[in-house]
C-alpha cells in the first residue's frame, strides 16, 4: 500500500491529467460545448444507461439519461465543454443528467455535489433539480446537499434562482446565503446565523485536495450537526 502522501500525490496529477486532456483535446478536435467527460474518479462510482450498469472510468462520455452512482467515500468529477463547467459529484450520491445539451438540466435524487458554472453565453442555460427544488443559473457556483427530503443549497457565488417543487414560490438570494428546503418551506441562513454559533463562512466544499473547483471541506461533524439544529429550528418557526 502507497504511503498516505504518495498516493495522494497519484491521485491529483491523474486528476489533473484527466482535466488537462479534456480541456486541450490532448490532440483531438476542439470540446463540444454539449458534451460531458468524467475527468477524475476515485473509489466506487458506477454509471448506470438505462438498463445497463457499468463502471465510470475517466474519459467516459456523459449522455442524456446517465445516472451516476457514487458508493460513500467515492468522488467524481465531470466536466463540460471547452469552457469547463465543472461537477464534483459527492459519495453517497445518485446524480441524473436529464440534458446535456446547452440547455443542461440534471437531477440529484440525493447526496452531495459542487457545480462550477462558467458564465454561459445566449440561449445557455442550467438547472439543477431536487426533490425539493430546482436551482436555475446564469454562472455560478452553489454546492447542494440532499437528505432525507431536506435540500440545502450554499449559494457561493453569483446568483441562483431557487423554485420550491411543492408550491412553485421563487426567490433569488441576494448574497452568498444557505437556503433550506423542506415542503412548502424555505429559510435562510446567512454569515450572521453561522457567526452566533461559533461557524466560520466559508465556501470550502470539495471532498478532494487541489480541486478546480475549490477548496477541500474541513468542516467538523460536530459543527455540521449545529447547522442542522439551526436549520431544524428555523423550519418549525417559519
Amino acid at each position: 500500500m502507497l504511503p498516505k502522501s504518495t498516493a495522494m500525490k497519484k491521485l491529483t496529477a491523474l486528476f489533473f491529467l484527466g482535466l488537462t486532456c479534456v480541456l486541450f483535446s490532448c490532440g483531438k478536435k476542439e470540446a463540444d460545448p454539449g458534451k460531458g467527460v468524467i475527468t477524475f474518479v476515485v473509489g466506487n462510482v458506477i454509471l448506470e444507461r438505462g438498463p445497463e450498469k457499468s463502471k465510470a472510468d475517466i474519459g467516459k462520455e456523459i449522455q442524456n439519461g446517465d445516472v451516476l452512482i457514487t458508493d460513500e467515500g467515492a468522488t467524481a468529477m465531470i466536466a463540460f465543454g471547452e469552457n469547463a463547467s465543472l461537477l464534483e459529484i459527492q459519495s453517497g450520491s445518485r446524480f441524473r443528467f436529464d440534458d446535456i445539451k446547452s440547455d443542461k438540466k440534471f437531477f440529484q435524487e440525493k447526496g452531495r455535489s459542487w457545480l462550477l458554472s462558467n458564465k454561459l453565453v445566449k440561449g445557455e442555460g442550467l438547472s439543477l433539480g431536487t426533490p425539493t427544488t430546482t436551482a436555475g443559473v446564469r454562472g455560478t457556483k452553489f454546492y447542494t446537499t440532499v437528505q432525507d427530503g431536506v435540500t440545502l443549497i450554499c449559494h457561493c457565488q453569483g446568483k441562483v434562482e431557487l423554485e420550491n417543487s411543492a408550491d412553485h414560490s421563487k426567490m433569488i438570494p441576494t448574497s452568498d446565503y444557505l437556503t433550506v428546503t423542506k415542503g412548502t418551506k424555505t429559510i435562510v441562513i446567512d454569515k450572521a446565523d453561522l457567526s452566533k454559533i461559533g461557524i466560520p463562512y466559508v465556501h470550502n466544499h470539495s471532498e478532494l485536495s487541489n480541486s478546480p473547483v475549490g477548496e477541500k471541506n474541513n468542516l467538523k461533524q460536530e459543527d455540521f450537526l449545529k447547522i442542522q439544529e439551526l436549520a431544524k429550528k428555523k423550519l418549525e418557526e417559519k
